[in-house]
């Protein structure tokens, strides 16, 4: 047995070569929210694309791939990366102001809301405290059967680790905004990298995007067109002032279709 393990080799992994998107975990449908899977395809490894995870076609619910290029998408990236960075170089106060605005208008919402959320769950996980005190109080009297105790205990019990978690996840939440609120200086020097690097590397889109989502393709031949919309860290969508000019990326896929990318939130 050790002479047979020694002479035989060793598989190699499946897709041991295949160079590993940077995109991978950043992508999601902007149909359903789920996560878009990297793909490679068969007959032509060249084209590197994501398609929705849960399509319909794969036993999910969605109704479109929500297909999109891996080489397109980085050009999209790469466009709008630029864009930010001639903001950034023609009035860096400007672009700092935009940020802190921003970001304060952004967080305040959502901080507002997970206050209201926090002191929801707050008062909920007390009034399970009262009404665990009381049917106890009422088990011992003779009022409640202990049958009927332990089912309402279990039941508080279930909801009472389920609050702890929404009240953990909600506290966690309004730190990371808090946090946020003084990040736009973390988002500049990021951006400062990327025109010193001028490419993209996984630690680039790790310092300054959150999140892209993709919706489907729309039109037909030439006319094909997709929305892509970017979620900086931090910041969310950026709307940039007229100043900066607006451009979209188109890729001639092949002959007589054509899909334009439209990278923005409108």
């Amino acid at each position: 047995m050790q002479e047979l393990s020694k002479n035989s080799k060793r598989r190699k992994p499946k897709n041991a070569d295949v160079k590993k998107s940077i995109f991978t975990n950043l992508l999601y449908c902007g149909d359903c929210g789920h996560k878009l899977w990297f793909n490679i395809n068969k007959q032509n490894p060249s084209i590197r694309f994501y398609s929705c995870s849960n399509y319909k076609g794969l036993r999910g619910t969605c109704e479109s791939t929500h297909y999109v290029r891996e080489d397109s998408l980085e050009q999209v990236v790469k466009m709008e990366l630029f864009k930010l960075a001639t903001y950034l170089d023609h009035d860096e106060n400007a672009f700092a102001e935009l940020l802190e605005h921003k970001t304060n208008k952004d967080s305040m919402a959502e901080r507002k809301a997970a206050e209201s959320a926090l002191a929801a769950a707050t008062a909920r996980s007390q009034e399970l405290l009262r009404l665990y005190e009381r049917v106890y109080e009422d088990n011992v009297n003779g009022k409640v059967t202990d049958d009927w105790f332990m089912r309402l205990s279990h039941k508080y019990e279930v909801e009472q680790e389920e609050l702890k978690k929404q009240m953990f996840d909600l506290k966690n939440k309004i730190e990371r905004l808090d946090t946020a609120q003084n990040s736009s200086g973390s988002f500049i020097r990021a951006i400062r990298k990327f025109m010193t690097m001028q490419k993209l590397t996984p630690i680039v889109l790790q310092e300054l995007i959150d999140k892209i989502e993709v919706f489907p393709i729309e039109g037909t031949g030439k006319n094909r067109a997709q929305r892509l919309i970017i979620h900086y860290r931090f910041v969310g969508c950026i709307d940039l002032p007229s100043i900066v000019p607006k451009h979209t990326y188109k890729l001639d896929s092949r002959q007589g279709v054509a899909i334009e990318y439209l990278p923005s939130a409108v």
